[in-house]
């Protein structure tokens, strides 16, 4: 029996590195150069990390962000949130979108030595310490936080902060994985998988990629046409990743409604390819007094029960 390879994390060390921005690049002009810059920079970028390589610790910050009410009025239509007297409130999920393009900056930045091409999405959590309002000044914090070699490829951590005054009012860590070019094994027999109970049907449009693009400013090619998405490797355009989790997290919000404080947590799985019919399971769990109630979700592909997405909600106690 031969045994796995090693999870070998890299450390990050040395003083912090502090690199300020001034202006968020989350919206179509710039995302595109971001993504030119990607292209180009990426034959001289390596899908690997030698066993001894040593980073700094590095963090991109951006100040006195004012969230723009029309965009996120565009998200909650988007993916669905409902419309009730919580309007002002930004939903807990949105907050996510404001890192794409800090993101962005990172990955094509001398910060970061992986190929910026290619980085697949494969785990968000995000922690709402309490409601954060459309009205308040926000600073935002995007920090290189985990590297590690795996046996599929190199996997990071970013760790994204928003601040209201000085206090941390959101967290969440983003993990992406560049996958190995070479090593590629046959994958191993998959455990038997249990099914939650289906709760609701949810149709994904053939356009939902380019509309979340627009309210999110995420603009990876392969989410908006088909044609770009065979470049990528794909038989059609995908759904965003971020999408499926928003998606979800307007439904549980309208069954359980989602509390100042709380933490949701999703692994990423197989793409939804557009257009798509999907089933969204759901099971809610240590809901007795004293308790708070942990929901545990999945979104599948209605027709074959392949897992798009699987996670945890879980309320915290605010003090």
């Amino acid at each position: 029996m031969k045994n796995n390879p090693p999870i070998i994390d890299i450390p990050l060390t040395g003083s912090e590195t502090i690199f300020e921005i001034k202006k968020n690049p989350s919206f179509k002009s710039q995302m595109g150069f971001i993504f030119l810059k990607a292209v180009l920079i990426s034959p001289f970028r390596t899908n690997t990390i030698a066993d001894n390589a040593i980073m700094k610790t590095t963090r991109m910050i951006l100040k006195n962000y004012l969230p723009d009410k029309q965009r996120i009025k565009q998200y909650r239509n988007v993916c669905a949130f409902s419309e009730d007297n919580r309007i002002d409130i930004i939903p807990i999920s949105y907050f996510q979108t404001l890192f794409i393009g800090l993101i962005g900056r990172f990955i094509t930045s001398c910060f970061f030595p992986v190929n910026p091409l290619g980085l697949i999405h494969i785990f968000q959590s995000f922690e709402q310490k309490r409601a954060v309002t459309t009205n308040e000044i926000l600073d935002l914090a995007c920090i290189l936080s985990g590297v590690r070699k795996t046996p599929k490829g190199i996997e990071t951590d970013f760790t994204l902060e928003v601040m209201s005054g000085k206090t941390l009012v959101w967290q969440g860590v983003s993990t992406f994985l560049t996958k190995n070019r070479v090593n590629k094994k046959k994958p191993s027999k998959k455990k038997s998988d249990i099914f939650l109970a289906k709760k609701e049907t949810i149709f994904v449009p053939s356009e939902t990629g380019r509309k979340y693009a627009a309210v999110s400013g995420d603009y990876n090619p392969h989410h908006l046409h088909t044609l770009p998405a065979k470049l990528f490797g794909f038989k059609r355009a995908i759904a965003h990743g971020m999408w499926s989790l928003a998606r979800v997290t307007a439904s549980l919000d309208r069954e359980f409604g989602i509390q100042d404080a709380a933490m949701i947590e999703a692994a990423f799985k197989l793409p939804i390819f557009l257009p798509a019919t999907t089933i969204l399971g759901y099971d809610r769990q240590n809901h007795t007094q004293g308790h708070p109630p942990i929901v545990h979700f999945e979104l599948r592909d209605k027709h074959q029960g392949l897992p798009h997405l699987k996670g945890r909600l879980l309320y915290k106690n605010q003090g």
